[in-house]
């Protein structure tokens, strides 16, 4: 009895159904010789077959399934082209042409593609809508998070800084009090010493009495807290003090306070070359920036500072510093 063989199953992949069981049924037929299995082997596809492969090649990807189906106004052009409401009327309307079977051959490819095109441009689009929730929820919570914790710190921050105001009033106004006593003290100083020497010269030496004289009392022969108190109110007397003067550097960052000393230096050397001449010997000893941003000058001298507080003066510094504040006090 000759043994049963079966040949290879020549459709393609996307050729339309045909019936398995009569291929099957002729590949299982007995031959009985050699000539007849090659002659199987070497059969050639259906005119239907190769009309399915013909199509394919002809409509190979989704853009010429695009191009296909635009050409013969089956499907809308521009964005909407690939989309659901165009696969649904474009089948409608496919069916309704009563196509040949060479154009329903390329035009079920091309929906095809467009099917496939539409569902998974569906399934990324659901998946990114999910993914951008997520990701949206925990921005939401991070966000939150970051924005309690910055205001605590800003609360905090607010609470130093109104300590540190209260404080430093309240350290002013006992500072003033202070150089006020001081300038009551050498007043008081300057009148007995000067009714001492008159009355000295108008009685003159008695006869016996040592003639050495006495010595003058000065500021540094008065007791250590005097003189603290005396330093302190010369300091007082040459600070300016500038508020609201933020000064930034050309990349935006806050100078420091040697460089806001060698600035104000350089504004002050200009504004003597441009015919505002100051004191002798006026110039800027010391820079500090305050937590609110005010700016407090030492001058070399009294009258440095003096001369500064002249709106005129005030005026032309705060100018080539770039600071809009003017000098309070």
């Amino acid at each position: 009895m000759a043994t049963q063989s079966r040949s290879p199953d020549l459709r393609p992949a996307s050729t339309p159904p045909i019936s398995r069981a009569v291929a099957s049924a002729r590949s299982s037929t007995p031959t009985g010789t050699a000539t007849r299995r090659a002659t199987t082997r070497s059969r050639k596809l259906t005119p239907s077959q190769e009309a399915w492969s013909a199509a394919e090649k002809t409509v190979p990807d989704l853009q010429a399934a695009r191009d296909f189906l635009q050409s013969r106004t089956l499907i809308p052009e521009g964005e909407h082209a690939i989309s659901g409401p165009a696969l649904v009327s474009g089948l409608l309307h496919f069916a309704s042409s009563a196509p040949s079977s060479e154009l329903a051959r390329k035009g079920l490819i091309a929906f095809a593609h467009l099917a496939k095109a539409v569902v998974e441009e569906k399934t990324q689009s659901a998946v990114s809508g999910r993914v951008l929730e997520l990701a949206e929820d925990q921005l939401w919570l991070r966000l939150d998070h970051h924005t309690s914790h910055v205001e605590e710190r800003i609360e905090g921050f607010a609470a130093i800084v109104e300590r540190m105001g209260s404080g430093l009033e309240e350290c002013t106004a006992e500072l003033r009090a202070v150089c006020e006593r001081v300038r009551e003290t050498e007043r008081a100083m300057s009148e007995a010493q000067n009714s001492f020497q008159r009355a000295r010269s108008e009685d003159g030496p008695n006869r016996g009495e040592s003639t050495i004289p006495t010595p003058q009392l000065t500021l540094d022969s008065a007791p250590a807290r005097v003189r603290r108190a005396a330093t302190l109110a010369d300091l007082l007397q040459r600070q300016v003090l500038i508020r609201g003067a933020t000064i930034l550097s050309e990349e935006g960052e806050p100078l420091s306070d040697e460089a806001i000393r060698d600035k104000a230096r350089t504004a002050i050397g200009e504004m003597e070359r441009g015919g505002l001449t100051a004191p002798n010997d006026a110039s800027v000893e010391q820079a500090k920036v305050l937590p609110k941003g005010d700016v407090v000058f030492t001058m070399s001298s009294v009258e440095a500072a003096h001369w500064l507080h002249k709106p005129a003066v005030s005026k032309q510094l705060a100018r080539k510093m770039g600071m809009t504040a003017q000098v309070v006090e």
